[in-house]
């Protein structure tokens, strides 16, 4: 039971606080000598003892928001106090709502009131968090109570992504984005704001517009937590993100906090982090990291450390390089130390809690013995990248080890599973041949006409590419998804991809291991006999799926050819060639280097313009012969980095020699 206290006169808060804990642990010490269920009791009860201060100056009004805030963290304590840990983090989340609102008013009486349940907040936050809940961040008190400063309002200079941008990124975002990696989005470092979120570019390159960083600061979704973006600030965003989003700091993966500072604590440029040694298989190991550990972490620490907004103890396992990085307690792996490794430690149960928590089973005995096994045989990585997501690297290796009827069935499921979260309420008519699964929300004899027009595009594909007639243009199929209207279409891009789809797009196509599929607006293609744009959209789609689901094939190679195959068959029959050459110079333009193109920086739109006229550098006359090795040995397993390497150059040296820069 949590009981009320009186504050005399004579005594200060603090006093009062401090006095309350040891009196409550002198009461309680033996039990907590022996772990006892009061410990979280007696935790609790130190969130919530801070009283409200007396403040002449507030009005009536304000002094009974501020008490209702006091009242709700009070009941949050209780509700925890009984194990009730989501509906405490849920009355904790309202209170700290209203605490930011109040806070939007500057006036330093009533901000003397709001501190000390700012404290009790910031307490309530730690315990919560131990128990696995997921809050939004608090910002600092001087963050909330400090005006963000503004950046000189002068047209003619160029914006600095060091002195107008990353200041103010430090200072809204860094507690969700830099100190963690909240919404699996990190702005640690250039390099990590460049990545995304979830592998998905969050700004564009010369376009504000497509950037989704802006996107969500305008519609008021982010920041969480009290920061603020001012109107000037956002305008300088954009205006740096359309003046190419060009970086002006000594080094792109230094930490964003010596980057906005200018120089480390010696006074000169922060290096950056060191390099993780990751190991090759030398052909010596029993365990393979992609076969054998990543699907029993995957299986394990799936939302404490693996695809959780929030992970437990600083620890993510979204991707291998952050495996090995470790968490707050620093490295949870020593390669060839298993016995000394704190994640075997940990899953056996020799220190702290055992791994994993929440009530989950004990690893077994053959699954802690593979994991140890591993860490003794050097930790090597057998997967695609370091930086892939680990639920990726799985699913790579399944769909390699599936054959193609067992890989179109798993894609015909996750496509139903797919049309479920867009329009629940809609059966899909469907169809399938082979290779395609048409499911869409037109009537079914529409569905059977796109079944044919896919069927005729990958033929003509494998004509195109000079791909094995007698196989699967592509292993486990193509699913088609044919939406009845661009709202349909939209929703799709909006509920599935988490993206607003370009407005000009009337199909586009997704590959990754587990998922190929093209999508497509039904009433934005022509339907009359002598037009061609539809079976120019289903070209496209089965080219750039074919492509994309080849091993590291970047969206610019996929798209870039798929254009091209359109642009040589369909000329004449679709009008959005002429589009495409017409927006084709500015895109280029928007390409200052090679990095650009190859790091993503561009968004699909222009990456496809510009992979347009890349590839058809690379498949002119002169270069065919090269072109067609390259997809032969994509074909044959080889990454597009090494493809690309062995018949051309490397990716950058051919940008590089492509763009004269």
């Amino acid at each position: 039971m949590l009981f009320p206290i009186t504050v005399p006169p004579s005594e200060s808060m603090n006093q009062v606080a401090d006095n309350y804990a040891i009196s409550a642990e002198s009461r309680c010490r033996p039990s907590l000598n022996n772990y006892c269920p009061s410990i979280s009791l007696i935790l609790c009860i130190a969130w919530l003892v801070l009283p409200i201060a007396q403040c002449q100056a507030v009005t009536d009004e304000q002094r009974v928001a501020v008490s209702a805030l006091s009242e709700g963290v009070s009941v949050a304590g209780q509700l925890y106090s009984t194990g009730s840990h989501a509906q405490s983090a849920a009355k904790i989340t309202e209170v700290q709502k209203e605490l930011l609102t109040l806070l939007q008013v500057d006036d330093a009486a009533l901000r003397g009131l709001l501190k000390p349940i700012y404290t009790r907040l910031v307490r309530a936050h730690g315990l919560l968090e131990l128990e696995g809940a997921e809050l939004e961040a608090l910002a600092s008190w001087d963050q909330l109570t400090t005006p963000q400063p503004m950046p000189a309002n002068d047209s003619t200079k160029p914006i600095s992504f060091k002195s107008d941008i990353a200041p103010w990124l430090i200072s809204v975002c860094g507690k969700c984005h830099i100190d963690q990696q909240r919404g699996q989005f990190s702005m640690a470092s250039f390099d990590a704001l460049q990545q995304g979120a979830k592998g998905a570019a969050v700004l564009f390159a010369g376009s504000s517009r497509g950037s989704r960083l802006v996107d969500v600061i305008e519609s008021g979704d982010m920041p969480r937590g009290g920061g603020k973006v001012s109107p000037q600030q956002l305008a300088t965003l954009k205006k740096w993100i359309d003046e190419g989003a060009k970086f002006d700091g000594p080094n792109s993966s230094a930490p964003l906090i010596s980057i906005a500072a200018g120089n480390g604590a010696n006074g000169s440029d922060t290096a950056p982090p060191a390099k993780l040694e990751v190991a090759p298989p030398n052909g010596s190991q029993t365990v393979s990291f992609a076969t054998t550990v990543a699907p029993i972490l995957m299986a394990n620490c799936q939302g404490c450390h693996i695809g959780g907004t929030q992970a437990s103890g600083g620890l993510r396992m979204d991707t291998f390089t952050q495996l090995l990085r470790g968490g707050d307690s620093g490295a949870i792996i020593l390669p060839g130390k298993a016995n000394e490794s704190l994640l075997v430690k940990k899953i056996k149960g020799e220190t702290g809690d055992r791994m994993p928590a929440g009530g989950r089973p004990a690893l077994t005995t053959d699954q802690i013995t593979a994991i140890a096994t591993w860490i003794d045989e050097g930790t090597s990585f057998d997967g695609p990248s370091v930086e892939m997501n680990i639920q990726t690297v799985v699913a790579q290796v399944w769909a390699a080890s599936a054959d193609h009827a067992e890989l179109f069935d798993r894609r015909r499921q996750r496509s139903l599973e797919r049309w479920t979260k867009v329009l629940p309420n809609d059966q899909p008519a469907t169809s399938h041949s082979d290779e395609l699964y048409v499911l869409g929300n037109v009537p079914p004899d529409r569905i059977d006409r796109v079944l044919k027009e896919f069927s005729a595009a990958t033929s003509l594909a494998k004509k195109l590419l000079k791909a094995p007639i007698e196989q699967p243009l592509i292993k486990g199929g193509l699913s088609v998804f044919v939406l009845k209207n661009r709202y349909d279409y939209s929703e799709f891009g909006r509920m599935t991809e988490q993206r607003e789809l370009p407005k000009e797009w009337i199909g586009h196509w997704h590959a990754d291991p587990l998922d190929v599929y093209g999508v497509v607006a039904a009433d934005s293609t022509p339907t009359k006999p002598a037009d061609k744009q539809s079976d120019a959209v289903a070209l496209q789609i089965v080219v750039g799926a074919y492509l994309g689901a080849q091993s590291q094939v970047p969206t610019w190679f996929a798209e870039g050819v798929a254009r091209n195959l359109v642009k040589t068959s369909y000329r004449r029959g679709d009008a959005r060639v002429n589009a495409w050459q017409q927006n084709y110079p500015a895109a280029l333009l928007r390409v200052d280097n090679a990095k650009t193109l190859l790091e993503g920086r561009l968004d699909e739109e222009a990456a496809g313009l510009v992979g347009m006229g890349l590839t058809n550098f690379m498949m002119e006359r002169a270069n065919r012969r090269r072109f067609d090795q390259l997809l032969d040995q994509l074909r044959s397993g080889a990454s597009f980095e090494a493809a690309c390497s062995a018949t051309f150059t490397s990716p950058e040296a051919l940008v590089k020699g492509w763009l004269g820069k």
